[in-house]
C-alpha cells in the first residue's frame, strides 16, 4: 500500500513540477513579438531574438545528452525540482532586467537548464522507481506526466494577457511566472517520496539485476546505425514542429484584423488540443505500435505546416489558422515515440539513459537547431519559405525513423 501511496504523489508531485517548468519556457516565443517591439527588432533582424531559443535549447541538449546522467547519481529527482526553482529565479530575474537581446540570451541560459532537468527527461525519472507498480498503465501514467507539460505550456501560453495588469508592460508577467515556478517546484519537492538509500547488498542485487535485463548496454547502442537513425530523425521531427512553434505567433500578427487579435492565444489553442494527443499518444501506442504513433505525429503535423504556408494566406480567417493548428498538434506525440521507440529497439537494459537522450537532449537540440536553420530561410524568403523547409526536414525525419526500425539491432540480436 505505501508503493502506492508514494507511486501517487511521484507522479503527481511530477505533474506539477513539469506543468510550471515547461509552462515557463514556452512564453518566449509568445512574448517574441513584444520583444520585437520592445528592442526595435524587425523581421529581417528576428535571429537577433531567437538566437536565445537556440541557446537555451542547445544548453537544454547539453544538460540533457551529457550532464544529465551524473547529476541524476548525486541528486535524487526531489532536489533536482528545488535547482530548477533557483535557475526558474535567475531566468525570470534576468528577463525582467533586460536592457537588450543579448539579456534575453543569457537568461535563455537558465531556461535551458530548467527545460532539461525540470521537464520531459527528468519528469519521467521521478516516477520510473515505480513501474513495477503501475504494471499495464506504465504507458498511460508516462502519458499523463508527459500531458502535464503540454498543460503547463498551454495555460502559460495565455500569459501576454496578464499584461492587461501591468498596462501592456511584459517585464512583470515574468515576476509572477517565477513565482508559479517556485511554487510548483517546491510542492514537487514536498511531494515526491526520498529516495531509499541502498546498503551495500541491495546495491550488487540490483546491479546483477540490471545485469540480466534484457537488451543493449548503452555502448552496445551507441555502436548501431539505429540509435544515429532515431537521433536524426527525433531531430528533424522536431525542427518542424518546434520551427512552427516558435514563428507561429509573429506570423499570424503580421496579418490584420481577428487573425492577428487571435495571434497570442493561437499557441494556446495548439498547446490545449496537444494534451489530448499526448495522453491519446500514450494509450494508442499498445494499439498501432510505434510505427503507427510515427505517422500519428508526423503526417498531420507536416499537412498543417504546408497548410499555413500554402493555403492559409489566402483563406487569412481565424477558423481556418484553428484547423492548421490542431493538425499541428500531433507533432506533441513526438516525445510518445522518445519513449516507445526507445526498448524496442534497444530493450530496457539503458532505457532511462537513451530516453533522456532523445526526449531531453534531442528533442531540445531539435528546437535549437530549428530557428537556426528556419530563421535563416525566413530572413530570405518568409514564412512561407520557412513552413516549407520545416515539413520537408519532418518528412525526411519520418523516413529516418522507420529505416531504424528495419534495422532494429533487438531483433538481429534475438
Amino acid at each position: 500500500m505505501q508503493s502506492k501511496s508514494n507511486a501517487k504523489k511521484a507522479v503527481i508531485g511530477a505533474c506539477i513540477a513539469l506543468f510550471a517548468n515547461m509552462g515557463m519556457n514556452s512564453v518566449f516565443t509568445v512574448f517574441l513579438p513584444s520583444f520585437m517591439a520592445t528592442f526595435n527588432v524587425g523581421l529581417e533582424e528576428i535571429s537577433k531574438l531567437t538566437l536565445a531559443i537556440t541557446v537555451g535549447c542547445a544548453m537544454s541538449f547539453i544538460c540533457a545528452a551529457f550532464l544529465m546522467g551524473p547529476i541524476m547519481k548525486k541528486l535524487p529527482p526531489r532536489m533536482i525540482f528545488v535547482l530548477c526553482a533557483v535557475f526558474a529565479v535567475c531566468y525570470c530575474g534576468i528577463y525582467y532586467f533586460s536592457k537588450s537581446p543579448t539579456w534575453l540570451v543569457i537568461g535563455a541560459v537558465f531556461g535551458g537548464l530548467v527545460l532539461s532537468l525540470g521537464t520531459h527527461a527528468m519528469g519521467v525519472a521521478a516516477i520510473t522507481p515505480y513501474f513495477g507498480t503501475f504494471g499495464a498503465k506504465t504507458g498511460i501514467t508516462v502519458g499523463v506526466v508527459l500531458a502535464s507539460a503540454s498543460v503547463g505550456a498551454t495555460v502559460f501560453s495565455f500569459a501576454p494577457y496578464l499584461m492587461t495588469a501591468f498596462e501592456g508592460n511584459w517585464r512583470p508577467v515574468f515576476l509572477v511566472i517565477g513565482a508559479v515556478v517556485v511554487l510548483c517546484d517546491l510542492i514537487a519537492f514536498f511531494l515526491i517520496p526520498k529516495t531509499p538509500k541502498q546498503d551495500a547488498a541491495a546495491a550488487d542485487a540490483g546491479a546483477a539485476a540490471a545485469e540480466e535485463t534484457p537488451g543493449l548496454t548503452f555502448g552496445q547502442a551507441l555502436a548501431t546505425p539505429s540509435f544515429w537513425l532515431v537521433a536524426l530523425g527525433i531531430l528533424f521531427l522536431t525542427i518542424m514542429y518546434q520551427g512552427l512553434c516558435a514563428y507561429m505567433p509573429t506570423y499570424l500578427s503580421s496579418f490584420e484584423g481577428p487573425v492577428a487579435n487571435a495571434s497570442s492565444s493561437m499557441q494556446g489553442i495548439m498547446q490545449f488540443v496537444g494534451i489530448a494527443f499526448v495522453l491519446f499518444g500514450g494509450a494508442l501506442v499498445n494499439k498501432i505500435g510505434v510505427k503507427g504513433l510515427i505517422l500519428f505525429a508526423s503526417v498531420p503535423l507536416a499537412l498543417g505546416v504546408l497548410l499555413y504556408a500554402l493555403v492559409f494566406p489566402s483563406l487569412a480567417v481565424v477558423w481556418f489558422a484553428v484547423v492548421c493548428s490542431i493538425l499541428c498538434v500531433s507533432g506533441a506525440v513526438i516525445l510518445n515515440i522518445c519513449s516507445t521507440i526507445t526498448p524496442v529497439l534497444f530493450g530496457q537494459k539503458a532505457m532511462n539513459r537513451i530516453n533522456g537522450i532523445y526526449s531531453g537532449g534531442i528533442f531540445w537540440g531539435g528546437a535549437a537547431v530549428q530557428s537556426l536553420i528556419l530563421g535563416a530561410v525566413i530572413a530570405k524568403a518568409g514564412f512561407k519559405g520557412g513552413f516549407i523547409t520545416a515539413a520537408a526536414i519532418g518528412i525526411v525525419g519520418m523516413v529516418l525513423l522507420f529505416l531504424a526500425l528495419a534495422l532494429n539491432p533487438m531483433k538481429k540480436k534475438a
